[in-house]
């Protein structure tokens, strides 16, 4: 709670650059969500791509990504050393990863013989586009000097996550219900308003940025490295393992979850109650988890999600194929564990960009989320090859209960292991 009686994170939003952030972050968030909901299931379903072919060009497409957010990480540690400037290299990301989006998305409207080589270079130009979009927008969290802020305002990141893929569970349905060519405008469609939201999110954040961070004497920020104000409460070696293995094993069950509309699901409303209840939960959860932690601790907070995670991904194995209440229910205490999880791993994050994080020498923000990301999306490529020799292992499968064992089981059981992973590596985290 904050000196006026409410939650830090209500502080937080009622500073008007944090809202723009926040905001921002639903814009960037929608078009990152997209990619990771839907792209897999456009390149083989959409496109046609054999699910090797699939697996192989998203994983080089992250892997590069990764490696491009690491770079420019180091080379925007001085051109995004402030939340002003971050927001500007922001803004241009957002047009040149909107229209990049835009063409990887056309690849169903290109000749069949072309799609492979297209579908992977317009995809590995959206990657690398996205790293300019992504790095500086994220770097602002280590921008904020204060444990109980920077965790507020990761909170608020993860509401501005939770919208967008709740956003994205709305749109999938209408996407999905389509076939051929028909599919293939509405994806096209579907990332030019993608592109629109974007630009218009990334340019309230800037406008914000300019005209008023300044002027508010309410929200701390980090101007220069004192060394005496430093605090590291964790490691950021085990910062960056704990969320690869997260986004390994949850980026599973996000990449399988199309699938699993489309082939389990009866109908486009059994479809869209369920991939909105994953992001209901996430969204839903972030208020919760700031409070624990103000009246408890990161830790306490850190290991309930984990165990929130866990429960919901367990409860989805026993009814994923048998109630839809049920398994909507479980999606929904999946999505609030996972998004729990998330948001206290990247509060972390930036912590360590205040502290001495490496051999005595302090990270620029740009750099330490240059090295998160990398992380995540190398995990997130080892995911979608794991995905993509799953539905190699469905395919030619007409039996409609191993098809659905066949999906339910890796998008259970690797996100409960992920998190107990997670618990193991929470005495290195030191969360308190």
């Amino acid at each position: 709670m904050d000196g006026n009686g409410g939650p830090e994170w209500a502080r937080m939003l009622r500073v008007a650059v944090w809202r723009a952030y926040s905001v921002g972050h639903y814009g960037k968030s929608l078009i990152w969500y997209s990619s990771e909901l839907l792209f897999a299931y456009f390149l083989t379903e959409a496109c046609g791509l054999p699910p090797r072919a699939m697996g192989a060009v998203l994983a080089v497409s992250l892997v590069i990504n990764g490696a491009t957010d690491m770079v420019m990480g180091h080379m925007l540690r001085r051109r995004a050393a402030t939340v002003p400037a971050a927001a500007r290299l922001h803004v241009l990301g957002s047009v040149l990863a909107g229209a990049s989006l835009l063409l990887f998305l056309a690849t169903g409207l290109v000749p069949a013989g072309w799609r492979i080589p297209y579908a992977l270079g317009t995809g590995l130009l959206f990657r690398l586009t996205y790293a300019l979009y992504d790095v500086p927008q994220n770097a602002v969290l280590g921008m904020v000097a204060g444990d109980r802020a920077r965790t507020a305002l990761s909170a608020l990141r993860f509401v501005g996550a939770g919208l967008a893929t709740l956003s994205v569970a709305v749109a999938a349905p209408l996407l999905l219900a389509r076939s051929g060519l028909e599919q293939a405008r509405a994806f096209a469609a579907f990332a030019l308003v993608l592109w629109v939201l974007g630009m218009a999110s990334a340019g309230w954040f800037w406008w914000a940025a300019r005209r008023g961070l300044a002027l508010e004497p309410s929200v701390p920020t980090m101007t220069r490295p004192l060394l005496s104000q430093f605090r590291f409460p964790m490691a950021l070696a085990a910062v960056l393992a704990a969320e690869f293995v997260l986004s390994a094993t949850a980026s599973v069950f996000t990449r399988l979850e199309p699938y699993f509309a489309a082939t389990v699901l009866t109908s486009s409303l059994a479809r869209g109650t369920v991939m909105a209840c994953v992001a209901i939960g996430g969204l839903a959860g972030q208020p919760l988890w700031t409070l624990v932690v103000d009246r408890h601790s990161p830790l306490a907070a850190f290991r309930t999600s984990a165990a929130a995670a866990i429960t919901g991904a367990l409860a989805f194995l026993v009814f994923g194929a048998h109630s839809l209440p049920l398994t909507a229910a479980a999606a929904g205490l999946l999505g609030t564990g996972l998004g729990g999880m998330s948001m206290l791993l990247w509060a972390a994050a930036g912590a360590c960009a205040v502290s001495p994080a490496m051999s005595g020498h302090r990270l620029a923000p740009t750099q330490v989320f240059g090295l998160l990301t990398l992380c995540i999306k190398v995990a997130c490529a080892v995911a979608i090859l794991v995905v993509s020799e799953i539905l190699v292992w469905r395919t030619g499968d007409r039996h409609t209960v191993v098809s659905a064992l066949g999906l339910i089981l890796p998008m259970t059981i690797l996100p409960s292991l992920g998190a107990m992973l997670c618990l193991v590596l929470t005495p290195r985290l030191r969360l308190t």
